[in-house]
């Protein structure tokens, strides 16, 4: 919701005066209660830096995603296109704020974390809560207009994320996110329902390639911040494995996406035109490469600094990968 505060201003002879009557046309001083009560830009900023908007986006670029490999771009509509983005986006975002309100405390202790919105006390638990409940709803709600199933895979993915992972997995086993991976799964498996009204082998493929690549990317930055996690007790894998350990199971976990994304573009590519597939799946195989290296520099030093280069990395491989998935389809 957005706040629009105007200011009207009389020269001459005219002037406010101030009073309750003209506190009630709109023009309540700066210093009164009517505008103290109005939330600051930087205050609405920080409410929604605990929506986590970028992992909200990268979510609902998935579900998009997967709608064009579902229907294509000419079947469409944007009916569909903006109840998913608008769900996906509430959804995810309430989760993010849920998860912020239940690891408040732990995050007031890590360098990573402590100067985010709650923990440095720029807004309130319950706030980001109230946030979170709300947003998770709506999402919730605003998908039942696409289908029910979009709704139940929308609902899965936001109890799988706060409960499954953040409440019961996170701070009991170093496999937190092999299992928690899962929610961002659903993601697809949401988009694909959205515009068919049911999954196929397709949606669980581009389901299972999220999963893939889940644990990877998230043990990237566990290992590159595995002295924080360490702090505060948080099992993740390179706390309890050690950095070499963890730096080979991070890159054979991304290994595993280089098979799987080829067969899954050779699965869903158009045959209608052959060079501009056959480009396309050429760059896949050079992106996959590359990103193949840095994992191997890691293995080789799993010093901080190269397992945050594979972290970042990985937050690009998803989405380039999928904009070629989609590209070659299209085509």
């Amino acid at each position: 919701m957005c706040v629009v505060l105007r200011e009207n201003c009389f020269t001459g002879e005219k002037k406010i005066r101030d009073t309750p009557k003209a506190w009630s046309a709109g023009l309540a001083p700066m210093n009164s209660p009517a505008h103290s009560r109005l939330p600051s830009k930087e205050t609405i900023s920080d409410y929604l830096s605990v929506t986590k908007p970028a992992i909200a986006g990268l979510n609902v670029f998935v579900g998009v995603a997967t709608m064009l490999l579902a229907v294509g771009l000419h079947l469409l509509n944007a009916y569909s296109l903006l109840l998913l983005v608008g769900a996906g986006f509430l959804a995810a975002g309430g989760a993010g704020a849920l998860n912020c309100f239940i690891e408040r405390r732990t995050d007031a202790r890590m360098d990573r974390t402590r100067s985010r919105a709650i923990p440095s006390g720029r807004i309130s638990a319950r706030g980001a809560l109230v946030l979170g409940v709300v947003f998770s709803t709506l999402g919730i709600l605003l998908a039942t207009f696409l289908n029910g199933l979009t709704a139940a895979f929308i609902g899965l993915g936001v109890f799988w994320y706060v409960f499954i992972y953040t409440v019961w997995l996170k701070p009991r086993t170093k496999w937190n996110i092999v299992i928690g991976g899962a929610a961002g799964s659903f993601s697809a498996l949401a988009g694909w329902a959205a515009v068919t009204g049911s999954i196929s082998t397709v949606a669980f493929l581009v389901a299972l390639l999220i999963f893939l690549w889940t644990p990877g990317h998230f043990w990237g930055l566990a290992l590159a911040k595995s002295s924080e996690y360490a702090s505060v007790n948080v099992p993740m894998l390179p706390v309890v494995d050690g950095a070499r350990t963890s730096a080979v199971y991070t890159a054979l976990s991304n290994l595993a996406l280089f098979p799987f994304t080829l067969a899954l573009f050779a699965l869903t590519a158009s045959t209608e035109n052959v060079l501009a597939v056959g480009v396309l799946g050429v760059a896949l195989i050079a992106f996959n490469a590359r990103f193949l290296a840095a994992n191997l520099k890691m293995i080789k030093n799993p010093v901080p600094i190269n397992a945050w280069r594979v972290f970042k990395m990985s937050i690009s491989y998803l989405f380039v990968i999928l904009l070629m998935l989609v590209a070659a389809h299209l085509f």
